[in-house]
C-alpha cells in the first residue's frame, strides 16, 4: 500500500502543472541615454539598460554543481589545450590517494581531469561568475553527490568564488557517490532566504548544473518524490531553479529536472555537448530577456559589442551620423510581451570638423574643439568598443576552436 501511494504521489506531482506565480510587471528601461532627447558632439556613444520580466533591488544566486563521479567523464572536448598527449595533474593523484580517494585516482589516471564533465562544470560557473556584477549579484557555490557541501558562502567576493572553485577538485573524496538533488537544493534554499523577520524584493535563484538523475536517498522513488518537494518548497519561497541537464545520462534524470524547474517558474535546458555548458552559462537568462535588439533607425545600423547580461542588463555602442539619429532599443521577454523604447540624438559635429564626418572602419579619433565640453571621450570610447568586440570574438572562437580540436583528435582515434 505504501508503495503504491509514493507512486500515486510521484504521478501527481510529475503531471500537475506548476503553481502560479505572481508574475511581475515586464520592464525594459534605457538608462544610457537616459533623457529622450539629447545631444553629443562624438558620432560613437555608448548604450546601456535592463529589462526582462522580473525586477529588484539585487540577485542572490547559489550555483549547484554535481561532482557525483559520472562528472568524471571524458566531456567530449578539449578544454585546457594541452592536447590528446595530456592528463591528469599528478600532484592531484597523489593528494586523493593520500585523502582515500584511490578508486577517483584510478579513474583520472587514465584521463585528463581537466577535460571532464566536472572540469566543464567548473569552468562554466567561473564563467558565469565573471558575467555578474558583484555591485547587484551576490554568488554562493554548493557542491553536491550523496550529500551537499557549501563551498563559498552567500556574497563570497570574485576571487574567493574563484578559489572555491579552482580547489573543489581536492574535495573530491568528501562527497561520497550517488546523486541527491534534494540535499543540493535544501542547501541552496537555506542560503537564499533572507533572515527571519526581514523582507526585501531581491530576486533568488538556483543554477542547477547536474549530469545524471537523482538517486539519493535510495530506495524505491524516494530520490524523485525528496527532489520534487525540495523544489516545491524553494518555489514558495519565491527561488527560481534553472536546470541544465548536462550530456547524455542526464536524459534519466529529464523528467525530474523539468517539474523541478516548472514549480519554481524557472526553466530546463538540455546540453547534450557537456563542454557547451560554458558559453550556455555565459548567456544564462535570469530574468526573462530572450531577444534585445538596439539599432540606429535613421542609419540602419545595428548596435556593435552588444552584450546581455544574466541580470538583463545590457551595454554597446551605437554609430550616428551628423544630425537626428533616432535609436530604437526593443526587447521580448519569456511571457511573450514586447517592448521599445526610443531616443533621439542628435550629433553636432564640432565646427572644426566636416559636417560629412562618420565612423569608418579605422574609428577616427576626433578631438574636443576649443572651448567645448564633451559628452565622453572618442578615444576612450573606441579603446572599449575594441576591447569589448575582442572579447566577444575571442569567446567565440575559442568555443570553434575547441571544438574543432576535440572532433579532429576522436576522429584521428577512430
Amino acid at each position: 500500500m505504501l508503495r503504491g501511494s509514493s507512486f500515486l504521489l510521484v504521478f501527481v506531482l510529475l503531471l500537475a502543472p506548476a503553481p502560479g506565480a505572481v508574475a511581475a510587471a515586464p520592464f525594459l528601461e534605457v538608462d544610457a541615454p537616459r533623457a529622450a532627447r539629447s545631444t553629443v558632439d562624438g558620432n560613437l556613444i555608448e548604450v546601456a539598460g535592463h529589462g526582462g520580466n522580473r525586477k529588484g533591488s539585487g540577485h542572490d544566486v547559489v550555483i549547484a554543481i554535481d561532482v557525483s563521479e559520472s562528472t568524471l567523464e571524458d566531456s567530449g572536448m578539449e578544454l585546457d589545450g594541452d592536447g590528446p598527449r595530456g592528463g591528469t595533474d599528478p600532484e592531484l593523484l597523489k593528494w586523493l590517494a593520500s585523502r582515500g580517494g584511490e578508486r577517483i585516482a584510478r579513474k583520472l589516471s587514465s584521463q585528463d581531469f581537466d577535460d571532464t564533465v566536472l572540469a566543464a562544470e567548473l569552468a562554466a560557473a567561473g564563467a558565469l561568475v565573471a558575467r555578474l556584477d558583484p555591485t547587484r549579484f551576490r554568488v554562493a557555490l554548493v557542491s553536491f553527490a550523496e550529500d551537499a557541501r557549501v563551498l563559498a558562502p552567500l556574497g563570497s567576493a570574485p576571487e574567493e568564488l574563484g578559489e572555491a572553485l579552482s580547489g573543489l577538485p581536492r574535495d573530491l573524496t568528501l562527497h561520497g557517490s550517488g546523486t541527491n538533488y534534494q540535499a543540493a537544493i535544501e542547501t541552496a534554499d537555506r542560503l537564499l532566504r533572507p533572515e527571519l523577520g526581514t523582507t526585501d524584493d531581491r530576486l533568488r535563484s538556483i543554477v542547477f548544473l547536474s549530469d545524471g538523475a537523482p538517486t539519493r536517498p535510495v530506495h524505491g522513488d524516494r530520490a524523485e518524490r525528496y527532489a520534487l518537494q525540495a523544489a516545491i518548497d524553494a518555489g514558495r519561497a519565491g527561488i527560481r531553479l534553472f536546470a541544465f541537464a548536462i550530456g547524455p545520462e542526464a536524459e534519466a534524470g529529464l523528467v525530474v529536472l523539468e517539474r523541478m524547474a516548472g514549480w519554481t517558474s524557472g526553466r530546463l535546458e538540455r546540453v547534450t555537448r557537456p563542454a557547451l555548458i560554458v558559453n550556455r552559462l555565459r548567456q544564462l537568462d535570469l530574468v526573462g530577456l530572450t531577444e534585445l535588439e538596439v539599432a540606429n533607425a535613421t542609419t540602419g545600423g545595428e548596435a556593435r559589442a552588444l552584450r546581455v547580461f544574466p541580470d538583463g542588463s545590457f551595454d554597446g555602442f551605437v554609430e550616428l551620423e551628423p544630425g537626428p539619429n533616432r535609436l530604437v532599443f526593443r526587447a521580448r521577454d519569456d511571457e511573450g510581451a514586447e517592448h521599445r523604447v526610443e531616443r533621439l540624438v542628435t550629433f553636432r559635429p564640432p565646427a572644426d570638423l566636416p559636417a560629412s564626418v562618420g565612423l569608418p572602419a579605422a574609428l577616427p579619433d576626433v578631438s574636443a574643439g576649443p572651448g567645448e565640453s564633451r559628452v565622453g571621450a572618442d578615444d576612450e570610447l573606441v579603446d572599449k568598443l575594441r576591447q569589448r568586440t575582442a572579447e566577444i570574438e575571442a569567446w567565440e572562437a575559442l568555443a570553434g576552436e575547441r571544438r574543432q580540436r576535440k572532433e579532429l583528435e576522436l576522429e584521428a582515434v577512430r
